[in-house]
């Protein structure tokens, strides 16, 4: 027994003063980055979900409603949650198609070894470091249907001029092309993709007798598929957090076309003061998204390819 309890004793690893002198230096070092969390991120989730629960004003005192804020979203059309949301889904389901095509294509273009193609680089990325609330302005004179340099320089050319934001039908696609306008990031995240894949499989599919759509359909795709994965759960994310341009150029309107769900939610926490819908929206607005990149992550296992370096 004696010698079975020595040998345990033993086992035991005993920590010196170094050890512990280095583990409080680590906690003390990532204590802020804790904290900050505690402080401004989860701290506030947890205060939004209690406060979705009751009925807040900021004036006044919470008072606890139960699950009424909820029920009232799906049920009291003058609230616009779900028409708000509609927007929201139409606008994405056309917006991140076409901002990872365009992003896709321009790095495809300044992928090519070709001279000049530093200058392009910065050109196609230089849109993304104006302020977008600048970049917002400047289009909102562009698009002016009275004022506006597109449709003077339409008219000059003898063509159809457009009402853009001013009419409900053309509001929406509108802001949908201008979504276009911001490709930059996606367009360098694109562009890593792309300089990451093997010559050595261009090389081997053009002794096959591979053309460049095969090239690119075959091998591009299916290498970066990573790639697009990661910009396709990013975009869709900041795309049902779209708020800047529609508040600026349209304020929902005209006749609510633009009226995006986060627009919504804004108006009810900061114009009337509905603090407790307003948080039982953003919770709804969370467990779509949170929904939706499930989804994504579940079927990624059919078409991302993950290379398995041996």
């Amino acid at each position: 027994m004696s010698v079975q309890s020595t040998q345990i004793k033993a086992a035991r690893p005993r920590h010196g003063r170094q050890y512990w002198r280095d583990a409080v230096q680590g906690y003390l070092f990532i204590m802020p980055v804790v904290l900050g969390l505690v402080l401004f991120v989860f701290g506030p989730m947890l205060v939004s979900l209690y406060l979705s629960f009751t009925e807040y004003s900021v004036l006044q005192s919470p008072i606890f409603i139960g699950f009424r804020n909820y029920v009232d979203m799906f049920t009291r059309p003058q609230l616009r949650v779900l028409q708000s949301l509609r927007v929201t889904v139409v606008f994405a389901l056309f917006s991140v198609p076409l901002t990872l095509a365009a992003a896709l294509a321009a790095a495809v273009l300044i992928n090519q070894k070709l001279r000049g193609m530093r200058f392009f680089r910065t050109a196609l990325y230089l849109p993304t470091v104006v302020p977008m609330v600048a970049t917002v302005f400047v289009w909102g004179w562009l698009l002016n249907p009275q004022k506006g340099l597109i449709n003077a320089t339409l008219q000059f050319l003898g063509l159809p001029t457009g009402s853009w934001l001013s009419e409900p039908g053309t509001a929406l696609p509108t802001l949908i092309a201008l979504s276009l306008w911001g490709i930059g990031p996606t367009m360098i995240i694109f562009l890593a993709g792309l300089q990451g894949v093997p010559e050595s499989l261009y090389e081997a599919a053009k002794i096959d007798g591979a053309n460049n759509w095969r090239l690119f359909w075959n091998i591009t795709l299916p290498q970066i598929t990573p790639t697009i994965f990661f910009v396709l759960i990013t975009g869709l994310i900041g795309t049902f957090q779209y708020f800047v341009p529609a508040f600026i150029l349209t304020q929902g309107g005209p006749l609510y076309a633009t009226y995006f769900y986060n627009l919504n939610l804004y108006e009810k926490a900061f114009r009337w003061q509905f603090m407790g819908l307003a948080s039982a929206m953003a919770w709804l607005m969370f467990a779509i998204i949170l929904v939706l990149t499930l989804i994504l992550f579940r079927s990624s296992d059919a078409w991302v390819f993950y290379e398995v370096k041996k």
